[in-house]
């Protein structure tokens, strides 16, 4: 008697088996402890650039210096969320994690599986990015400019930024080249913003800005270029989308090793 064939897991079950095989690795990521310590200390330094007589200044005044300063820790959270989307893949494939996997569920499954926990590791260091910040802007400016909508917005940008990373690890693989293209890939339009802000604008990291509504005058962009803040969304969204699809493409063609 032969045995029947066993039916294939449902898409729970299979969701299901790769969030937990992802979770475990999660619960203790040494590399997100390590980009959030660095990313603290990162956006703290801002501290050096206010002026010591601030502290004195009326509240209207304060919060004219804090918006734009809300759009430097932006930066500074994408720069370090897009580091450890690119990091986390990519030392996971140099130490044979990722192969390992690839032995016991799809690839495709594999990938489904680190893309929400890529999303939360940038929003931690995004969160790990404010308050490096408004630690260094307390002494001065208290809590001025610090609500809800802000924080959730530097947020925003951290998750979608390690999105944009894990797709740029996918697609450069090597672990130190990849360290390098993927901050270079986010933080280009702060190089060149100032030559050609009407083209800039439309970059991932302008539209993941002005998408979750900072301001992009810190980098010499004004309102009247780019994309409206609607529009923004959905061309954030179809950047982050843009290289997370073609990671995938390439991490279900290539070799493992």
């Amino acid at each position: 008697m032969t045995g029947a064939t066993r039916p294939a897991a449902s898409f729970p079950v299979r969701m299901g088996r790769a969030l937990a095989a992802q979770g475990r690795s999660f619960a203790a990521d040494l590399p997100l402890a390590g980009v959030c310590a660095a990313a603290l200390v990162l956006s703290a330094s801002i501290a050096a650039g206010i002026p010591g007589d601030a502290a004195g200044a009326p509240d209207d005044a304060k919060a004219l210096v804090v918006g734009p300063l809300s759009t430097v820790i932006g930066v500074y959270a994408a720069v370090m969320a897009a580091i450890y989307g690119s990091f986390r893949y990519t030392i996971d494939r140099r130490t044979g994690v990722v192969a390992q996997r690839a032995t016991l569920q799809p690839r495709r499954w594999a990938l489904t599986g680190r893309v929400p926990f890529t999303a939360v590791g940038g929003v931690l260091v995004a969160a790990t990015a404010v308050l490096g910040g408004r630690l260094a802007l307390a002494p001065a400016f208290g809590l001025v400019g610090l609500d809800a909508p802000a924080v959730l917005a530097v947020l925003g940008v951290g998750g979608a930024s390690a999105v944009w990373g894990l797709g740029v690890g996918l697609l450069v693989q090597a672990h130190l080249p990849a360290l390098f293209v993927a901050p270079f890939s986010i933080s280009i339009a702060l190089m060149v913003a100032p030559l050609w802000p009407d083209i800039v604008a439309w970059l991932p990291l302008p539209a993941m800005l002005r998408a979750v509504g900072l301001d992009l005058a810190a980098l010499g962009i004004g309102d009247s270029v780019g994309p409206t803040p609607g529009a923004a969304v959905a061309v954030a969204a179809a950047w982050a989308a843009a290289a997370l699809t073609a990671g995938a493409w390439s991490f279900v063609r290539r070799d493992l090793r």
